[in-house]
């Protein structure tokens, strides 16, 4: 009986202080943390009303809101007028809302905020039905890694927006958002240059979403993932289009390239254009008639520039829209950027594109009874224009067959194959299609579009093209995305497009010809005088076989003149040293051949054999291949090595092993080089060294490829060696793999530029060396093959010290390139404080981020590895001696009145060290006085708790020690002590580190917030108040907490007031709840998940007994625009 009283008086009393639990302050962090609807996972309450602020941990990082679960009362009306959830996105400074969204039902969302904005959350329920609630995962990110949010949109020029880290793979859990303006009356337009995401269904992993408008929740353009969207176009309805590119924690791809613009195109240049009528821009398809569509002005005048024309074609429901094209006669550019007809499945130019074509006559078909069809010009070249039919057919696609299985191949005109039903296919499908074309021909095939189910493999559906007249000869390749060309090696090919029982797509539409074979893999041809002949890869410009072994011989019977061979076009699979498919050139004298180089990739050959013939090879390897290449060749007189009054000077020259040597142009710098030179150095070292050449200065004519004037770099002592880099502007370092090099300039006959100057030296290649540093000398070590790829599994050591008594050295980055890996496993540069036997690491760097510190001794160690995966262009970094900039780790200071005494972190202003353990005591001997600490810079690893590195400051009295709190992140401690004595405390871990601190401490007389006098009757209220508080918790959280919200996890907390007053009584304002009777949910109703289903790690929503560990003072960095108060003494923040 008593104790069922005492629960009574509990809930009758503290009840609504419970309830108020849910009115907090969060703070994200990187790891997701969630907060819930009161109650959950069980139903919330009647009449209730919470609200959570959500800010960001760390400063200038942006809030992401991601609903794992919702079930909140619904309504038919759009307001959510009886129980909802609204977010706001409010400005820090103003607290202006940015933006909202209520949400009730079902509905979900993921929202981001800006770098200086914040989440304010409001759940709000009637006294009627209630539901199960919500759960929200919140997380912060930063913004900087998405690139500027607020975009601009010029009307002028396109404006390029790509993903984060574009054009390499993206990272895991982005959430980007970027918001596009214009000015007003324009709409924005985006194009897709490249678009590759990783596939799922609904686009539910990775995605790209389009928003009609300022905010994520305006009307939605488009969601989009895979890779079946390369060129699509997005177009706003008015002058602002978000668009958020989220990502998931598994496979990740190269992203996305978009450019956008502003201008007027959903404004058709209205339905007169330049004198032409678009006509009715609304069609009716007829299902038993062919209903007739052609360009303004067809046939009788050609169509105008800059139109814009759109007509929307209906259908009755249940039936597609067929679109044959008749005519389609206007200006042609690969991609049909210039002028198009543009077909979009649905009512809308911005639904589903089902295709956008500039020649060539095809079918096209809708998936429902709408189609929008496009008509673009620019402002150049026009033509005839388009001629088409169209007419509603039924959708049924069952029993829909392959079609005719023979087909032939034109030899002069394109002929047009689609999976059955396209665009829609049917499951369990085995469709063979064998083309054959007259003999000598080849088949060659061009994919248009793929969109099967995809899977890496292809194992579910795909089209398979066979060598021949069955689907079980050498396979052609087999494909479930992408487009590409497919050419067989007869006259006669096999497709197979083959579907299983689960996922379809759109399907494909290839179309096919008859072309003449190649001419022979391998001829020998003789060249005549003013004559150039060309050889090509086989199938080129189509992609070359697997294993073709080809060899030419070029030769003339000019006396006197040799084989000159430039590049037409080269793509082969690239590789380093070559290794895969390539092509060989050899000088060939007689039986002998001594080869001139080798070539892969995108660079292919330009030099001249040393007489009368020239031998090339190719060969290719089983795996991938690319469209190959053409070459010309031509018999000239050998150049020279003086040209037009300058001397090349000697060609062979010597590098030294420890001074600088140096080469320039003819006449540099007081005369610009000549046209028509062709010089060549070949500089030699001794044995074991290699070459080093470092470009000074390079003036030019430029051009994209060099292919004019260039400065040339041969790994050996020809022209024709291995390319180590062909250059025409910029300064670089080039480095030789032996102890030989070749430097060719060539100069073609048009314009001239003021030349090049370098300078070269022998270098050896050892791995790690031990170096000693003068007073003013700056010694500088590099990774193994510098400026070239590090090799795999090096292990290099370097000791770096002076004998300069009191200096320290000093380290910083000259260039840094390794594998970047986030705790820098891989690839790394690992430095150590050197004392007599004794190392201490001072850190560990990859990536493109080197060190920048300084040793605490005179002596410095410095370990490279690498691992047997990739490698990059490796380090340069430079040490010199210097005097320690920083303070010792630890002194004991005094202050006199009007001093003002500095302490700083190890290395300050450069980053302190891992492992640091620094004690200093701040004392005055003025009686009465106190220390001050003021922040004069502060920027530490930021965490939650202070638990990695931070700095602690103590009041102390004697041997007594009190805590004033621990700081980290970016905002440092601003109290004074209660006496004559102040200790501070610096702590890192072994982990990161980063710029550190400088405090500014002086003696003053003690503020009344400082003052602290003994007060008997405040300590045993203290006492006794926790004795009654300790009951009232317990016995809540016995079972009386009816009202339970939902606990914050420890980022509940507010900033600590800077002076705050020890005796300060803080009153929390407490709504009062009517007593409420929660509705039963329906029977049919799906239960929410339980919170140990979608919550492992993160603290339960439900009352518990608080640690007396939370309740000691923990002071952590103060986020952009949150509050001032913060600390576990205060968890809601100000009231």
């Amino acid at each position: 009986m008593i104790i069922s009283c005492f629960i009574g008086v509990c809930v009758l009393l503290f009840g609504p202080l419970v309830s108020s639990a849910c009115n907090v302050t969060l703070y994200a962090q990187g790891e997701p943390l969630n907060f819930t609807s009161p109650n959950y996972p069980g139903n919330y309450t009647s009449n209730d009303n919470c609200y959570w602020d959500i800010y960001p941990q760390t400063r200038g990082y942006s809030v992401i809101l991601d609903m794992v679960f919702s079930d909140i009362e619904s309504s038919s009306r759009s307001n959510c007028p009886y129980d909802a959830l609204t977010i706001y996105v409010k400005n820090n400074g103003d607290q202006r809302i940015g933006e909202s969204k209520r949400i009730c039902g079902q509905s979900r969302l993921n929202i981001i905020t800006r770098e200086d904005q914040h989440i304010h959350a409001v759940f709000e329920t009637d006294g009627s039905v209630t539901r199960g609630g919500f759960l929200i995962r919140y997380y912060e990110t930063d913004g900087h890694s998405c690139g500027l949010s607020d975009l601009s949109a010029s009307s002028v020029a396109w404006t390029n927006l790509t993903s984060p880290g574009y054009p390499s793979n993206y990272s895991n859990n982005l959430n980007c958002q970027w918001t596009i303006s214009a000015s007003v009356g324009y709409e924005i337009k985006v194009e897709v240059v490249y678009f590759n995401v990783e596939y799922s269904t609904a686009c539910s992993s990775d995605y790209l979403l389009f928003s009609d408008g300022s905010t994520s929740f305006a009307a939605q353009l488009g969601k989009y993932c895979g890779r079946s969207y390369i060129t699509r176009v997005v177009v706003s309805s008015r002058n602002y289009m978000t668009i958020t590119f989220h990502t998931d924690d598994s496979d990740t791809a190269l992203g996305f390239n978009l450019k956008y613009k502003a201008g007027t195109f959903l404004t058709t240049t209205t339905e007169i254009t330049n004198g032409l009528n678009c006509g009715s821009r609304l069609l009716r398809a007829s299902t038993s008639t062919w209903g007739h569509l052609s360009s303004p002005g067809y046939p009788n005048h050609n169509y105008r520039d800059n139109m814009d024309c759109r007509w929307t074609v209906s259908a009755p429901a249940g039936y597609k829209i067929k679109v044959e094209i008749i005519v389609l006669s206007v200006e042609f550019e690969a991609t049909c950027a210039f002028d198009y007809l543009l077909f979009s499945d649905g009512s809308s130019s911005f639904a589903t594109r089902l295709g956008k074509y500039c020649y060539g006559t095809r079918n096209v078909v809708s998936s429902s009874n709408a189609m929008t069809i496009t008509f673009h010009t620019d402002g150049s070249r026009t033509d005839r224009g388009f001629s088409l039919k169209y007419m509603a057919r039924t959708s049924g696609a069952s029993g829909v067959n392959c079609g005719s299985s023979l087909l032939s191949a034109s030899t002069s005109t394109w002929t047009y194959l689609s999976s059955p039903g396209y665009p829609n296919y049917n499951n369990n499908m085995d469709c063979k299609w064998t083309i054959s074309a007259p003999a000598g021909y080849k088949i060659k095939a061009e994919i248009i579009a793929l969109s099967l189910e995809y899977e890496a493999t292809c194992a579910r559906d795909y089209l398979l093209f066979s060598d021949g007249s069955s689907p079980y000869d050498t396979k052609l390749g087999k494909y479930c995305t992408g487009t590409r060309d497919v050419v067989s090696s007869s006259n006669a090919m096999t497709i197979t497009f083959h579907t299983d029982g689960s996922v379809t797509g759109r399907g494909f539409s290839l179309k096919y010809m008859a072309r003449t074979s190649v001419s022979g893999c391998g001829t020998d041809e003789e060249i005549n005088e003013y004559e150039t002949k060309y050889i090509e890869s086989p199938n080129y410009p189509l992609q070359y076989p697997s294993n073709a072994n080809c060899s030419w011989t070029i030769s003339n019977r000019l006396e006197g003149y040799v084989i000159h061979v430039q590049v037409v076009d080269f793509n082969l699979e690239p590789h380093n040293p070559c290794s895969y498919d390539y092509v060989q050139l050899y000088d060939v004298t007689g039986t002998y051949e001594r080869s001139l180089g080798r070539w892969c990739g995108l660079n292919g050959p330009d030099t001249q054999s040393t007489g009368m013939s020239m031998k090339v090879r190719f060969l290719s390897d089983s795996s991938n291949t690319l469209t190959g290449f053409k070459l010309a060749f031509t018999a000239v007189e050998p150049t020279s090595s003086c040209a037009n009054g300058f001397n090349c000077g000697s060609s062979l020259l010597s590098a030294s092993t420890s001074t600088w040597r140096y080469l320039s142009s003819p006449g540099y710098p007081n005369y610009n080089y000549n046209n028509n030179m062709e010089c060549k150095w070949t500089i030699s070292a001794p044995a074991g060294y290699k070459i080093k050449a470092e470009i000074i200065a390079l003036s030019l004519e430029y051009e994209a490829t060099c292919a004019r004037d260039y400065l040339l770099f041969s790994d050996g002592s020809s022209s024709y060696d291995t390319k180590l880099g062909k250059y025409c502007n910029g300064t670089r370092d080039v480095v030789s793999s032996s102890n030989v090099m070749t430097i060719t300039f060539h100069t073609d006959g048009s314009v001239t530029g003021r030349g090049f100057s370098l300078k070269y030296m022998a270098r050896t290649s050892g791995c790690g060396t031990d170096e000693e540093i003068n007073e003013y000398e700056t010694n500088y070590i590099e990774s193994p093959n510098y400026p070239l790829q590090y090799p795999s599994n090096a292990d290099c050591s370097w000791t770096i010290s002076t004998r300069l008594e009191g200096y320290v050295i000093h380290v910083e980055v000259v260039d840094f390139y390794l594998e970047p890996h986030s705790s820098c496993s891989y690839d790394y540069v690992q430095l150590y404080d050197v004392t007599g036997t004794d190392e201490r690491s001072l850190g560990r760097w990859c990536g493109s981020n080197g060190p920048d510190t300084q040793s605490t001794g005179m002596s410095m160690k410095v370990r490279f590895l690498s691992d047997s995966s990739n490698t990059l262009k490796g380090f340069k970094l430079a040490f010199t001696a210097v005097e320690p900039t920083s303070s010792r780790c630890g002194t004991d200071e005094k202050i006199n009145e009007y001093e003002t005494k500095y302490i700083e972190s190890p290395n300050y202003p450069l980053q302190y060290p891992s492992n640091a353990n620094c004690s200093w005591t701040i004392s005055t001997r003025l009686e009465g006085y106190v220390i001050q600490v003021q922040v004069v810079d502060f920027y530490l690893e930021p965490h939650s708790s202070c638990f990695y590195d931070y700095v602690q400051l103590y009041y102390v009295t004697g041997t007594y020690e009190r805590s004033l709190g621990r700081w980290c992140g970016l905002d440092g401690p601003d109290p004074q002590s209660a006496g004559m004595s102040m200790k501070v405390r610096f702590h890192s871990d072994s982990s990161s580190t980063f710029k550190g601190f400088k405090l500014a401490f002086t003696a003053c007389e003690p503020t009344s917030s400082s003052s602290v006098s003994p007060n008997l009757g405040g300590i045993i209220g203290g006492v006794f108040g926790g004795i009654v508080g300790v009951a009232i918790v317990t016995c809540c959280c016995c079972g009386i907490c009816s009202r339970k919200k939902s606990t914050t996890n420890d980022q509940s907390q507010g900033n600590r007031s800077r002076e705050v007053n020890l005796n300060t009584v803080y009153t929390v304002p407490v709504s009062n709840y009517p007593p409420t009777t929660a509705t039963t949910q329906p029977a049919m109703f799906t239960p929410p998940p339980a919170y140990s289903e979608v919550v492992k790690d993160d603290p339960p929503p439900y009352c518990q007994a608080v640690p007396l560990s939370d309740i000691l003072p923990l002071v952590t960095s103060s986020p952009n625009g949150a509050s001032s108060y913060q600390g576990t003494d205060n968890p809601a923040g100000p009231s």
